[in-house]
């Protein structure tokens, strides 16, 4: 298909409509959809938007042939090359390698991709709240928003842990979701040595 109007056909025949109750879904004439299938026209603004909404096709591939017709429902999230322990910590080297992931929009859904990190998990000691070793957990870097499930450092190790703040800058305790391990808690001049570094909005299970 090496024209938009050969691409505009394609789309038609895949909507399952005819050529005239395609064109009115676009927000356009029987004729004008004639003159975008001919090559005689482009597809205004208005109508590309319905193709990518209403048909979910992929823009580039339409406009200029590149990649496949349908748009991805994938979320590209940051991915730190380091493992975040569900156990005991893991160092955190100064210099992380870094890559990109791509996990389904729904996963993290309502939040931005571009606003999230990923990192690898190691241990076991959260597999209560179903995060297994080997898993990938999504967190969101600087959203700290009362008890929950948090990507923290202390020191230089990095953890996966359930993080309780009893009082604002009194006590944190970090709670594993396996009784084989015992809670800590930081208080007074050893909260200098832990960070809390974001809130962990999914998990995705690496089979």
């Amino acid at each position: 298909m090496e024209n938009e109007g050969k691409r505009y056909l394609f789309v038609q025949k895949s909507s399952g409509l005819n050529k005239s109750d395609f064109a009115a879904s676009l927000g356009l004439s029987k004729a004008y959809g004639y003159q975008i299938a001919t090559g005689r026209a482009k597809a205004p603004r208005q109508t590309l938007q319905r193709l990518a909404l209403e048909y979910r096709i992929n823009l580039n591939w339409y406009l200029y042939g590149q990649g496949e017709p349908a748009a991805s429902d994938e979320a590209a999230i940051e991915l730190l090359e380091h493992e975040a322990a569900a156990g005991h910590g893991r160092e955190v080297e100064e210099y992380v390698n870094k890559r990109t992931l791509r996990l389904p929009m729904s996963l993290i859904a309502p939040y931005k991709p571009e606003k999230l990190q990923a990192v690898y998990v190691s241990g076991d000691s959260m597999t209560g709240v179903n995060i297994n070793d080997g898993d990938v957990v999504v967190f969101y870097p600087g959203l700290i928003q009362g008890n929950g499930v948090y990507v923290v450092s202390v020191e230089n190790a990095l953890f996966v842990k359930q993080v309780e703040f009893d009082g604002p800058g009194q006590t944190i305790l970090l709670i594993s979701a396996n009784p084989a391990y015992e809670p800590r808690r930081y208080s007074g001049y050893e909260l200098e040595s832990i960070r809390v570094t974001g809130k962990v909005v999914a998990c995705w299970h690496r089979v």
